[in-house]
């Protein structure tokens, strides 16, 4: 190829090389520096090498290097032992990966296809995630300011440092076309999300499966609140919100029980049911080098008292001065408003109706601005905390940003709510801040992209040289990778699926805590999510590169978010109930002390209620506990079969021994001497 130069850097590629991973390096590395990444990527275990496959590229017209990296159906099988990865035995369980009965699991017939290419994808991963340094590693060649200790990632440092820019998987062009078209003939069905997990791995998949579940379930409340549309005319005003107040509270518990059984299901069904895989220490994680007690590896070592000296001490502090703020905005936009309002009631301009809503629109948008500056503020925090393990960080960022969220999002609506007690001003507000945040997020996550992804394949162009047909036929990296690879340096990063969470996160606040007085809001969320179902698969598939498979067996931390914003709605809604004009009838009649005393009845008969139907509706089915305890059964047999043949075998050998000696005094004498 025409600008490129390829180089064959392991003894023992094949004609048959796949490169499934590349690396991509900064803009103008010395050739130093990619060698002996390359070194170590292609060399053994034993001297901290990943003994995989690779081939380096320089590309002259961008004057960047890049390496593919692939592997060997026997080292990926013995990396997929190592990883417990689960495959379908004759029987049709789901049994981790064993060498030693291989041939017993479906598809083994090909061992070359026995594993899906996200899987080896993973695998090469988890293997370059292990490349680690020796004693003579002291810096990084080319970067003589870059120290290393033995035994530290190397890749993982690499990428901290920018050394690495990129590290992604490639796509497989053919089976992508079949999922696209699958995705989008039949976006909410059980087969295209196995097909998604099967291409993108369990996190991805698990996301798109509780978007879908979260979709169907949005159905009920959002025909509930278009019919109340028509109903609320023949009501006094606010009549219907009792209705939803306990309609939200028995929804939202009913959602989430259920999303429990049905995420176990797809668990068992994907193999990440009842697994912890064991996690290294983060690449950024740093401090007094220390041996680890788990791994016997030195890595680095900090202090719990240093990092709650710097939580307590700092990231609580900012935390709370960013509510803070966040509550200074709201007063300042009630103070506008108030504003406006005694502007227009002086000059009664013809547009003052399309006036009114200023205020809110602009307080929603300074809303989506503080989010976004809070984030950085957030992930910044979160870094400097030197949190050893990645879910630890991502669990801390989760309830960062969560808490931001709901305190920036609602507070406004809270107040109007109970200490303004306005339910018409307190729908107005509900309806502006969804449904503007929802219309700026599909511009953000739909136009953006998809104007970037047009941009990129125009641009993409200039980098193909059309007389590159030319290739030596001994390299390993043929000249249609070369395009792809080309291509897919252009499409955007996954960065996961945090963002897509925090929407539904705080799309359910909305529809859980105020839409009983606003009904509709279940409705637009369902047009919303229906369009980011489709946009996020059309992303997926046609903007984003491919992201690397990682197992999961729920949402994660998530689920406890939603858990506790479902038991503040019950708060919220019964609160909200007490306003509602029929009940202010009663407390005017009966006096509220004595309404109080019903509605404190009510609201614990609600949380009983939730509590009974948590406990009723059970986390996983039974079917599944019995697969899994089947599976853990057999599994213990076979281990103690193989424990019993082994001691059989040592018994046996231990008798022809002594018959042996018996027969022979001089035999034993001489093996004694031996």
């Amino acid at each position: 190829m025409a600008g490129r130069h390829v180089q064959n850097t392991n003894r023992d590629h094949d004609d048959n090389f796949q490169s499934l991973v590349v690396i991509e390096f900064a803009h103008g590395l010395s050739a130093q520096t990619v060698e002996w990444i390359l070194q170590k990527i292609t060399d053994g275990q034993a001297v901290g090498g990943a003994e995989l496959l690779a081939c380096s590229v320089w590309d002259q017209n961008i004057g960047e290097s890049l390496i593919h990296v692939g592997a060997s159906s026997s080292r990926l099988l013995m990396a997929a032992e190592l990883m417990e990865i689960k495959k379908y035995y004759k029987d049709g369980s789901l049994r981790e990966i064993s060498l030693a009965d291989i041939d017993d699991f479906m598809g083994s017939d090909e061992l070359d296809e026995f594993l899906t290419m996200a899987e080896k994808q993973k695998i090469i991963l988890h293997e370059l995630e292990t490349v680690r340094s020796i004693e003579a590693d002291n810096v990084i060649p080319g970067f003589r300011n870059i120290y290393l200790y033995k035994g530290e990632a190397i890749i993982s440092r690499c990428c901290a440092e920018g050394i690495i820019v990129n590290c992604f998987a490639l796509h497989d062009k053919e089976e992508l076309g079949r999922l696209t078209a699958l995705w989008f003939s039949n976006i909410l069905s059980t087969n295209q999300l196995d097909q998604v997990n099967y291409y993108f791995g369990e996190k991805i998949a698990m996301y798109f499966a509780f978007l879908s579940f979260y979709i169907t379930y949005l159905i009920p409340p959002a025909i509930l609140g278009f019919l109340s549309n028509f109903l609320d005319p023949y009501f006094e005003g606010f009549e219907l919100v009792p209705l939803f107040c306990v309609f939200n509270t028995v929804w939202a518990t009913i959602l989430l029980e259920s999303w429990k059984r049905t995420s176990a299901v797809h668990a068992y069904r994907w193999g990440t049911i009842n697994t912890e895989p064991f996690e290294e220490a983060r690449a950024q994680y740093y401090g007094v080098l220390a041996v680890n007690q788990v791994t016997g590896r030195l890595e680095p070592s900090y202090s719990d008292w240093m990092r709650y000296a710097k939580y307590y001490c700092f990231s609580v502090p900012v935390i709370c001065f960013s509510l803070t703020l966040a509550l200074g905005s709201m007063l300042f936009y009630f103070w506008m408003e108030e504003v406006m309002t005694k502007h227009l009631e002086r000059n009664k301009p013809s547009y003052s109706f399309l006036l009114k809503f200023v205020p809110t629109v602009v307080y929603t948008l300074l809303v989506v601005l503080m989010n976004m500056v809070y984030r950085k503020i957030a992930i910044w925090i979160n870094n400097w905390e030197n949190h050893r393990l990645e879910s630890e960080y991502e669990n801390h960022l989760i309830i960062k940003l969560a808490l931001f969220y709901f305190a920036n999002c609602y507070t406004s609506l809270f107040y109007v709510a109970f200490y303004q007690q306005d339910l018409v001003l307190l729908r107005r507000y509900v309806a502006a801040q969804l449904i503007t945040q929802q219309f700026y997020q599909q511009i953000l996550d739909s136009l953006i992209p998809y104007i970037l992804y047009r941009y990129q394949r125009g641009k993409a162009g200039k980098y193909v040289d059309p007389n590159s047909g030319s290739q030596n036929q001994r390299n390993c990296v043929s000249e249609e990778i070369m395009r792809q690879t080309e291509d897919e340096r252009l499409r955007m990063n996954y960065f996961g699926t945090l963002d897509d969470y925090v929407k539904m996160f705080m799309q359910f606040g909305y529809i859980t805590l105020f839409s009983s007085v606003f009904p509709m809001a279940a409705f637009w969320s369902l047009i919303n999510n229906c369009t980011e179902l489709r946009t996020d698969s059309f992303k997926m598939c046609r903007i984003f590169r491919r992201p690397f498979s990682r197992p999961t067996a729920n949402i994660g931390i998530w689920l406890l978010g939603f858990e506790i914003i479902s038991i503040i709605a019950v708060i919220t809604n019964c609160g909200l109930m007490y306003m509602s004009p029929r009940v202010q009838k009663y407390t005017r009649e009966y006096g509220p002390l004595k309404v109080i005393l019903v509605f404190f009845l009510i609201e614990h008969v609600l949380i009983f209620t939730k509590l009974a139907l948590s406990h009723l509706i059970d986390n996983t089915p039974e079917w599944v506990r019995t697969a899994v305890a089947a599976v853990d059964y057999q599994s213990k047999q076979a281990w103690r079969e193989q424990r019993s043949r082994k001691a059989q075998e040592h018994l046996e050998q231990h008798r022809l021994s002594q018959r042996m000696s018996a027969a022979n005094p001089t035999a034993q004498q001489h093996f004694k001497i031996c």
